[in-house]
């Protein structure tokens, strides 16, 4: 069976590696400051998403076909605008979906990817706006 430990930390890692001026953590509690997704380019948490294990007798030894998702939530905020959030957003939410496209094995701890969801959230608040993208990356895994 998988450790979602290991996926969720090689996530993190390849995101530490290559964005810069972003605060990202993995399996914390979720960011609810919006002067903290304000701060650099922008707030990143990784978490464990559901994985389902379908049985899978190809290939001898890795009994089950695995689905696991991992949930990418980024965050930006701006003092400006709505729109500069947004736009915020748009460029955070970017950065991470190229790192995960270049790195589709996520450094050889999933087979393959195999595509992504995305639902956004946005507060209401005229003084700062907080916006987020929630990313599930869905990858496969001979377990």
């Amino acid at each position: 069976m998988l450790n979602m430990k290991d996926i969720t930390t090689a996530a993190k890692d390849l995101l530490e590696q290559n964005l810069q001026d972003y605060t990202i953590v993995r399996n914390a509690q979720r960011n609810m400051d919006a002067n903290i997704a304000a701060m650099g380019k922008g707030w990143i948490g990784v978490y464990r998403g559901r994985i389902d294990y379908t049985p899978h007798t190809v290939g001898g030894n890795t009994p089950y076909l695995a689905e696991v998702e991992v949930i990418i939530e980024v965050q930006a905020a701006s003092m400006e605008s709505g729109a500069d959030a947004e736009d915020r957003l748009q460029d955070a939410e970017q950065d991470v979906l190229n790192i995960l496209n270049d790195n589709k094995k996520l450094s050889g701890y999933v087979n393959q990817n195999m595509g992504y969801d995305i639902e956004y959230e946005f507060n209401a608040d005229e003084t700062i706006w907080h916006h987020a993208a929630i990313i599930t990356a869905r990858y496969e895994v001979r377990a």
